[in-house]
């Protein structure tokens, strides 16, 4: 499967995010948009209800670090998102998370889990292992909930180990990646990759964005 790179609107506040959304549907057909609850992580963004008119034709998934992802499900899907990004650490109940993954398929979404680098790999094995009808597994590459951090390096070894363990799911990473480290998280397994800061800080985005996909080829 062909490895692709998903920019990401991370926003403290609604002005920085209609800034970066402004400037990033421009030049891509798939968006990942962050909210934060103050909770789960130690920020707050860019409040969902703030969220409006999502442009049509345009993938959009909607990564919920936030501590109880399952009442934010069905205002997601009223807004058009198609794929729910939330964190095992909001539960780690494993009926809980379960019971996330069927609540959002029943709203038409695709469920991902995501786990912090800090979570063993002997408990995202477990985790993924129980839960039914996953679509995919994100791992984080920082501590989630700010911008501008250094990839984690143990990212390649779990990766490679979860793509030993379950050869179909698709795989995704977000955070800490840049020009100097997508190829070698692709090819550990990675099949999606999500960019922050480095193209959307960027002078010149759009010329950011192509870097890296001109990286995993």
């Amino acid at each position: 499967m062909k490895t692709e790179i998903i920019p990401t609107v991370f926003a403290y506040d609604k002005k920085e995010f209609d800034e970066r959304y402004n400037i990033l549907i421009k030049i891509s057909r798939k968006l990942q948009i962050d909210f934060m609850d103050g909770k789960l992580v130690s920020s707050s963004g860019v409040k969902l209800k703030e969220i409006e008119g999502l442009h049509k034709g345009i993938f959009f998934e909607a990564h919920l670090m936030v501590r109880n992802p399952e009442k934010w499900i069905g205002e997601c899907k009223k807004k058009g998102f198609k794929k729910i990004l939330f964190h095992y650490e909001s539960s780690k109940n494993l009926m809980k998370l379960q019971r996330v993954v069927e609540y959002t398929h029943r709203n038409k979404m695709q469920a991902f889990i995501t786990f912090n680098p800090e979570t063993k790999i002997d408990k995202i094995v477990d985790c993924v292992s129980f839960l039914k009808n996953l679509e995919g597994v994100m791992l984080m590459g920082v501590h989630p909930g700010k911008e501008h951090q250094s990839l984690d390096k143990n990212i390649f070894s779990r990766l490679k180990e979860l793509r030993k363990k379950f050869p179909k799911i698709t795989l995704q990473v977000d955070g800490g990646t840049n020009d100097k480290n997508v190829s070698g998280i692709a090819k550990a397994g990675a099949n999606i990759i999500n960019t922050g800061s480095f193209v959307a800080s960027a002078e010149n985005p759009k010329n950011a964005l192509n870097i890296l996909k001109e990286n995993i080829k």
